[in-house]
C-alpha cells in the first residue's frame, strides 16, 4: 500500500471536499477525505473529544475553543530527570525526563523534576477522522495527537497544538505518525513542544518508504532538524519559508530522495547539512534549473537564500526516478513565496486562501524548544533578552519574523534515532 502524507498543503478551491473541511488534499495525499460526509459536531469537553478521536466511527470533529488537557492526568512530582550535556545553562537550561521505557539519559547526572503527565503520550486518533478548528479558536493544549498502527485517512486542519512540557526534553510530541497512510495536515500551528513538532517511527508514515508533499510551511527560530529526512522516502519540498535558524535546516539521510525547489531561506546558518549516510538530493539553483526542467518536463523553481549559506546538492538521479502520483501541485517562483507564506500560514486563515493553490498553510510558531537569545554574532549563550527567567506559556512566543524568543537551549539528538532534535521536525 502506498504510504503518503501531505504536510500543510494549499487549498484547491472554495468548495469543501468533505463536511467541515476547507479545500481538497493534493500532491501525494490526493484522495484523503477524513470523516467524509459525517455531520460536523463539536465535543463538549476533553473527555468527549478524546472519545470521538479514538472510536471507530467516521467523524468530523469541530474544535471551536481551547481543549485544555493540562492536569487532566495529574502531575509527576519529584520524578526522575537527568542533566544532559547540552544543558550548559543550569536552572535556565533544559533537562530531560527520564522515562522508564527509555535509556536515553544513560550516565548523565540525575535530578528530579515535576511535569504534566498528559503531554507524555498523545491521543490515539483512529482512522477516518477530520479534526477541524473553527476560525482561530481551535486549540488543543497540553496533549498531542498520535496516529499509529495502520491508521489512515485523517485530516488535521486549522488547529493549534501547544504547551507539552516545553521545559523538558521528552516532554511530549505534537503529532506522532507511525505506520499510517493518507494523512493531510493543513493550516496547523504548533508551539511550546517539549520534544518534537512531528515525529515518525520506523513503519511507513513519513518515516520509511513514504511519499511526502511538503509545501507552504513557515519554519522559524529553530536550530536544527528543520527537517531531518530519512528511511527511503520521497520528499517534494517546495514553496516554504525558513527564517532565523541558528543551526541546520535539511539533514537528508538513509537513502532519502529529496527534490527541493522554490523555497526561501533567510538567516539560516546551514540550509543543508551533509549526513553520515546521505540520501539523494536535488536542490534547484540557477545553474541547474534547465536540467530540472528537462528531466521533469515542467518549469522548476530556483531556491533563494539571503544571509544564509548555500545548498550544494545536485544529484540528477532524484529527477530520473521521481515517482508518479503527485497531482494538483503548483510551484511558485520563490520571489512570491515569503509574502504568501506569511499571509496564509497557521490557524484562522482558511478563508483567505481557500480559493487558491498559491496560499500556504503551516506555522511552527517558534522553535521546538524555545531557544535562548543566542542567534547572531556576539550573542551571549544562556542569556535571555531581558535577563529574566524564560516564560512557559504559548502566548508569549514570538510568531513573526522579529527578534528570537527566549527559552532554554536546544537538546541533543538521541542515540536511538527517533530524535529529540532542536527543530520543529523529528525523525523523517
Amino acid at each position: 500500500m502506498r504510504r503518503t502524507l501531505l504536510a500543510a498543503v494549499a487549498l484547491l478551491g472554495a468548495t469543501a471536499q468533505a463536511a467541515g473541511v476547507s479545500g481538497t488534499a493534493f500532491g501525494f495525499a490526493t484522495g484523503t477525505t477524513g470523516g467524509g460526509n459525517a455531520a460536523p459536531a463539536t465535543p463538549s469537553d476533553i473527555s468527549q473529544l478524546t472519545e470521538w478521536l479514538t472510536d471507530s466511527t467516521p467523524r468530523v470533529i469541530l474544535i471551536d475553543k481551547e481543549f485544555n488537557y493540562l492536569n487532566s492526568q495529574g502531575k509527576c512530582t519529584d520524578c526522575k530527570c537527568c542533566i544532559p550535556s547540552s544543558n550548559s545553562c543550569g536552572s535556565s537550561g533544559q533537562n530531560a525526563i527520564d522515562l522508564d521505557s527509555s535509556s536515553w539519559c544513560g550516565s548523565y547526572p540525575t535530578t528530579t523534576c515535576t511535569y504534566d503527565k498528559a503531554a507524555i503520550e498523545g491521543i490515539n486518533v483512529a482512522s477516518n477522522k477530520s479534526i477541524v478548528g473553527v476560525g482561530s479558536a481551535g486549540v488543543i493544549r497540553g496533549k498531542g495527537l498520535r496516529l499509529v498502527n495502520g491508521v489512515s485517512n485523517v485530516i488535521i486542519q486549522n488547529i493549534h497544538i501547544t504547551e507539552l512540557n516545553p521545559q523538558y526534553i521528552w516532554g511530549g510530541d505534537a503529532i506522532t505518525l507511525d505506520g499510517t497512510d493518507k494523512i493531510w495536515i493543513d493550516h496547523v500551528k504548533m508551539s511550546l513542544i517539549g520534544r518534537q513538532m512531528f515525529v515518525a517511527g520506523y513503519e511507513a508514515s513519513y518515516g520509511k518508504n513514504d511519499k511526502v508533499t511538503f509545501t507552504g510551511n513557515y519554519l522559524h527560530h529553530t536550530s536544527g532538524r528543520s527537517p531531518k529526512l530519512e528511511f527511503n522516502s520521497y520528499w517534494h519540498v517546495y514553496n516554504n519559508f525558513w527564517f532565523n535558524n541558528t543551526g541546520h535546516a535539511f539533514d537528508v539521510g538513509e537513502g532519502t530522495n529529496a527534490l527541493i525547489e522554490g523555497n526561501v531561506f533567510q538567516q539560516v546558518k546551514t540550509p543543508f547539512m551533509e549526513d553520515s549516510s546521505p540520501g539523494k538530493t536535488f536542490a534547484v539553483t540557477s545553474s541547474d534549473k534547465s536540467t530540472c526542467d528537462s528531466k521533469l518536463g515542467r518549469t522548476c523553481a530556483v531556491n533563494t537564500l539571503s544571509s544564509s549559506a548555500t545548498i550544494s546538492a545536485s544529484d540528477e538521479t532524484v529527477l530520473s526516478s521521481w515517482p508518479s502520483g503527485e497531482s494538483g501541485i503548483e510551484v511558485l517562483d520563490a520571489g512570491r513565496v515569503k509574502s504568501s507564506v506569511l499571509s496564509n500560514a497557521g490557524v484562522g486563515k482558511l478563508s483567505s486562501s481557500s480559493s487558491s493553490k498559491k496560499a500556504r498553510q503551516f506555522d511552527t510558531s517558534g522553535p521546538l524548544v524555545p531557544v535562548l537569545s543566542s542567534a547572531g554574532p556576539g550573542a551571549t549563550p544562556c542569556a535571555t533578552p531581558s535577563g529574566t527567567a524564560p516564560k512557559w506559556t504559548w502566548k508569549t512566543i514570538v510568531v513573526t519574523p522579529t527578534p528570537q524568543p527566549s527559552g532554554p537551549p536546544s537538546p541533543p539528538e538521541p542515540s536511538h534515532g527517533a530524535g529529540s532534535g532542536s527543530s520543529p521536525f523529528g525523525l523523517f
